[in-house]
């Protein structure tokens, strides 16, 4: 078996993909990142992270173009971040470095497609069914019931449509991760704790 030092997570809106990834950071005693990826961003390149969270809501553009603006970042080029597409690398490259920094928990943002080319990378993929979802958004987040289905349906859709645009891929595609976790089902600190599991007897191996 693979010894897993990376552990991402993709989730349904409200499936409660973030609090695994907490749950998991404090079982293994590594850090986790999800909108802290944002944040730290924003004060590397010196921009409010208000703004980036509104050009990050934006409609992610050409793949393509993308990748341009990769190359020119590795380049050592400048690469303001004005539009999506630069965002979008620019997130891409803090992914690359905080994985080579060592062992963590990357939620969102199509990090295990951002780290594929790595092997020691689990890949996971949290879901769960939309009653659930619903009354967590309504708990959670304070979402007003009468609107709930409409807001897990808009961030679904605004999810996958990221991961789509910037990996050429289906966001919920079972068989594009390793394990893929039914918090609806299982609970939210059972699928912590099955990923834990899993990290730790790995690098047992």
């Amino acid at each position: 078996m693979k010894a897993y030092n990376i552990v991402t997570i993709e989730r349904e809106y409200a499936s409660g993909g973030t609090e695994i990834g907490r749950l998991l950071s404090e079982r293994l005693g590594i850090p986790s990142y999800g909108n802290e990826i944002l944040e730290y961003l924003a004060k590397k390149v010196g921009v409010d992270p208000e703004r980036l969270g509104q050009i990050e809501e934006g409609r992610a553009s050409s793949f393509l173009y993308s990748l341009y603006l990769v190359a020119k970042a590795y380049r050592g080029e400048e690469v303001e971040i004005s539009n999506i597409d630069e965002l979008n690398v620019a997130e891409q490259l803090l992914i690359e470095e905080i994985g080579d920094r060592g062992k963590c928990i990357l939620i969102g943002r199509a990090s295990g497609w951002v780290l594929r080319e790595r092997d020691d990378v689990l890949n996971i993929f949290i879901t769960a069914d939309k009653k659930f979802r619903k009354r967590r958004a309504v708990k959670e987040y304070g979402i007003d019931k009468d609107v709930s289905e409409a807001v897990v349906t808009q961030f679904d859709k605004r999810r996958a449509g990221f991961f789509k645009e910037l990996t050429g891929l289906n966001w919920n595609e079972k068989g594009g991760y390793d394990m893929v976790l039914d918090s609806s089902k299982l609970g939210i600190e059972t699928c912590a704790e099955i990923i834990a599991d899993v990290v730790e007897k790995s690098r047992k191996g």
